[in-house]
């Protein structure tokens, strides 16, 4: 009779257990579609969003920057900064030689004002034989606004001149907690979506992307869905004229420091495989709280290679295994002090917060540690509203 008693217990739990699952998968579907129609309070036709004729206004950034050949350099983006000054972001090849004469461009003159040339060097890629440069080109004699700058190596006549339209960077409250700024990145459609709602649940809600590789219709359906989703999205050209090197990363993020640095209290530029994650908090502004003000923070980067790629899981919680190396890569949050010559580092701890960055890795490697803190956003992330409509192919 026991026997019996087991049986029939055992086949109780069997069944018991099979519908509890049944349940939960029905509940997280219910919850998913509840979760949508009060998000949207509507029914939403993504169609529209994809196929209509109009892009959701967003924050203006100045002058969409774009690689533009003037003699023998490239400029990327020009910028007229509170100290009467023009400051420049230029690319060099061995065979280029430094301007020697710079023009500003002022809405009221018909021709250019002559100003004060000078230069500074960023970074080298001898490797690829390009050298990133700042060119200056300063007036102090008014108080005015230039609306372009100019450069040359030799005299020219007004008309020869090349224009390169300068954003005005003007002091004013900074209405933006942190800017995440992302460097161009091979395109991955469930990695930017999961990119976005991850660091949305930290407390990052601005983003500029950087690239030509982002699909437009995935850019407007996400740029018209921005305001529903609380995050603001610019996207912004790289036309890159050269062979790729080691300078894209550095010019991109002075670009957008330059770009935010009166908007955003916070900068940091990632690539689109790099998370942000504590260890100990839930918010990126807990940690930065806890830091001086005025000061260039660290993170320490740490390698995660990809071995599991289910596409119903985002990628960030299925791969927790560390690789073990002694590289010393960090990568930087800004706290708006871009204008310093000097700029005062404080490194933040690994037990406290890190970079997670998700890679496809070669080889096996020997040494490997687990870290599972990203874990405990995952029931967040796994419900967050993009990563849900990548899931069920609306986006």
């Amino acid at each position: 009779m026991k026997k019996y008693q087991q049986l029939l217990l055992f086949i109780i739990s069997v069944v018991s257990l099979s519908l509890l699952l049944i349940y939960r998968h029905e509940y997280n579907r219910l919850h998913y579609v509840l979760e949508v129609f009060n998000f949207f309070g509507q029914p939403c036709n993504f169609s529209d969003l994809q196929f209509t004729e109009h892009v959701l206004g967003h924050h203006d950034w100045g002058v969409e920057p774009s690689w533009q050949e003037n003699e023998n350099i490239y400029i990327y983006s020009a910028f007229w900064s509170k100290k009467q000054e023009a400051k420049v972001i230029v690319i060099h090849t061995e065979q280029s030689d430094v301007a020697r004469n710079c023009y500003l461009w002022f809405e009221d003159k018909h021709k250019p004002i002559i100003g004060k040339f000078k230069y500074s060097k960023i970074e080298s890629d001898a490797l690829n034989g390009q050298f990133a440069y700042f060119y200056y080109c300063v007036f102090t004699s008014t108080e005015l606004a230039p609306y372009a700058v100019s450069f040359s190596s030799t005299n020219k006549k007004s008309n020869k001149l090349k224009k390169i339209l300068l954003t005005i960077v003007k002091p004013h409250k900074r209405s933006i907690n942190t800017t995440i700024c992302v460097s161009p990145t091979e395109f991955n459609k469930s990695y930017f979506v999961e990119f976005l709602s991850y660091h949305k649940l930290i407390g990052v809600d601005n983003f500029i992307f950087y690239g030509n590789s982002i699909p437009h219709r995935l850019s407007k359906i996400i740029t018209n869905l921005s305001n529903r989703i609380g995050i603001k999205i610019t996207f912004l050209a790289w036309n890159y004229p050269k062979t790729e090197g080691a300078l894209i990363r550095t010019i991109i993020e002075n670009d957008c420091l330059l770009r935010t640095m009166e908007s955003s209290k916070n900068v940091i530029t990632l690539e689109l495989d790099e998370y942000i994650v504590p260890s100990q908090h839930y918010s990126l502004n807990d940690i930065i709280s806890n830091y001086e003000s005025k000061e260039r923070l660290s993170l320490p980067v740490q390698r995660f290679c990809i071995k599991t790629t289910n596409r119903r899981k985002p990628i960030a919680l299925q791969n927790t295994e560390v690789t073990y190396d002694n590289d010393t890569t960090v990568r930087y949050i800004y706290l708006n002090n871009q204008e310093d010559n000097v700029v005062a580092t404080q490194a933040i701890p690994k037990g406290v917060a890190s970079i997670h960055k998700y890679l496809m890795c070669q080889k096996k490697s020997v040494r490997v540690y687990n870290d599972n803190s990203i874990l405990k956003f995952s029931t967040d992330l796994l419900r967050s509203t993009l990563v849900q409509l990548n899931l069920h192919d609306h986006i």
